[in-house]
């Protein structure tokens, strides 16, 4: 009992360990500008930004580590740690340039490298936050090792020809880059891995009903946070040449955007991992997530005809860029706005008596609703009837309700079995599953869809078919039946865990 308590004090401390560490190089930042030296390297905004968000990072790590996704709590201080080193990479940057010390030259590449290891800790924190289990998902491998080898290559490969004189990281011709297509294939490679766990969760997330559903969301919109900064670093490219921004404060500009993508990450991985889904919350993680995206477009078109090179009057501009916002704007807020109220969209429909097990197999009820076309029954499998139908799912009073579905493979657990099903939630009992057996039949019943089971569960979705195949025949659940096998299956859950044990 004492070994399981000893963790919390270091838990604890580490938002204060973290906050001093950070204080401390911004005071060395803030000391090193006051003497003229580092530029933008040495703003107070950037800094404080850096410093604020590992605090943040700090916070969360301790919160998701005393839950049980501790592998986020363990993604969530490696990012702590991560922008802890991007500062302190710049205290060493700055000083040794200023020092004229002959190290200046690496500790300035490893330093215009050090914002890449962030955006992936980023990610993978709020996916980790609706995971289970401790295997490490072959997505979140390819993120690390992708990003890793593009944080490496750019520090091996660019070379600063002034660096902190007046032309900082956005300014192209303050670097060389020796073996220019290596760089541009590791720079492509890695935009790619920064898309994947975003178009994963979502797509897990849209298959998915109800409570998991929001979770998967609320994930998926804090790992589209990295690409978003990507995208902000590169319009910042644009606004400099054609738009003639000045780029010290095109990059502490992008500082500030790195801080609060990890600041926005690591919020919505510990509301993820709570499970919290009321739709005040995952309808501000989605509108912040939309509006972001259109503010980027605005600027990134506002910019190209706000160029000095651009035929357009002061008046023509000013007309384009507010048409262009209140569109873009418009269509953001109503588009989150749907997304968010499909996200967290309960169950509807008319009621069916329950199906309870007869000896480990399934019963059909008298009164139980026929086939709906379309409605797929096992692992991806569809009646002939149609494509597009309904899937029955069990209601507050353990009967079942018909609700719109999504991918074809979803069923939603009453609320008033939890909000969060665990795999413990299914007894051994049931139909002599096996322990992965029962976590699939526990994340199905509380609504996954096959997607959504894998990403919770680290598996791939050909691994959860040969599961509910196997668990369908286990509860002798044949096809064809009166009632959806997805359906029955969470029925046969639901009358388990109600069960006294």
């Amino acid at each position: 009992m004492t070994a399981s308590v000893r963790p919390v004090p270091a838990l604890l401390g580490l938002p204060v360990v973290t906050g001093a560490t950070a204080g401390a190089c911004v005071v060395a930042l803030a000391a090193l500008g006051a003497a003229g030296h580092g530029g933008f390297a040495t703003e107070p905004a950037g800094a404080l930004a850096l410093a604020v968000a590992a605090v943040a990072a700090a916070v969360a790590a301790s919160r998701l580590a005393r839950s049980s996704h501790r592998a986020a709590g363990r993604l969530a201080t490696g990012l702590a740690a991560s922008l802890l080193a991007y500062l302190g990479l710049a205290v060493l940057a700055v000083a040794t340039v200023a020092a004229g010390h002959r190290w200046a030259g690496p500790a300035v590449a490893a330093w215009n490298s050090a914002w890449i290891p962030p955006l992936a800790l980023l990610q993978l924190t709020a996916s980790a936050a609706v995971r289970t289990g401790t295997v490490t998902p072959k997505a979140h491998r390819y993120v690390g090792l992708v990003l890793g080898t593009a944080a490496l290559v750019n520090a091996l490969l660019t070379t600063a020809t002034e660096p902190f004189d007046g032309l900082p990281a956005i300014a192209g011709e303050s670097w060389r880059t020796a073996l220019a297509p290596v760089g541009a294939a590791v720079t492509l490679l890695g935009v790619a891995a920064l898309l994947l766990l975003p178009v994963t969760l979502w797509r897990a997330a849209l298959g998915s009903h109800h409570t998991v559903r929001a979770r998967l969301g609320v994930a998926a919109a804090a790992t589209t946070a990295a690409p978003l900064t990507v995208v902000f670093c590169l319009l910042l490219a644009v606004a400099r040449a054609p738009g003639d921004v000045e780029p010290s404060l095109g990059s502490v500009a992008f500082l500030v955007a790195l801080s609060a993508a990890a600041v926005f990450a690591v919020a919505c991985a510990v509301t993820a991992a709570r499970g919290a889904t009321e739709p005040r919350r995952v309808g501000a993680v989605v509108r912040a997530t939309g509006l972001a995206a259109a503010a980027l477009l605005v600027v990134g078109a506002g910019t190209l005809v706000a160029a000095p090179g651009s035929s357009l009057g002061p008046t023509s501009v000013a007309l384009v860029v507010s048409a262009l916002t209140v569109v873009a704007g418009g269509g953001a807020w109503a588009g989150t706005g749907r997304l968010a109220a499909l996200l967290t969209a309960a169950p509807a429909g008319p009621a069916v008596a329950p199906v309870t097990p007869r000896g480990g197999a399934e019963g059909t009820a008298a009164g139980d609703a026929p086939p709906h076309p379309g409605t797929p029954d096992a692992a991806g499998t569809t009646s002939a009837a149609g494509t597009a139908g309904v899937v029955e799912t069990p209601g507050r009073d353990g009967a079942a309700t018909a609700a719109p579905d999504v991918s074809g493979a979803v069923v939603h657990a009453p609320e008033s079995a939890g909000a969060r099903v665990s795999a413990g939630s299914v007894p051994a009992s049931v139909g002599g599953l096996t322990a992965r057996e029962r976590e699939v039949l526990a994340a199905l019943a509380e609504g996954a869809s096959n997607a959504g089971i894998a990403a919770q569960l680290v598996v791939s979705e050909r691994t959860v078919d040969a599961h509910l195949r196997a668990i369908f025949v286990k509860l002798d659940l044949a096809p064809g039946g009166d009632t959806n096998r997805r359906v029955r299956a969470a029925r046969i859950w639901l009358e388990h865990a109600r069960q006294p044990r």
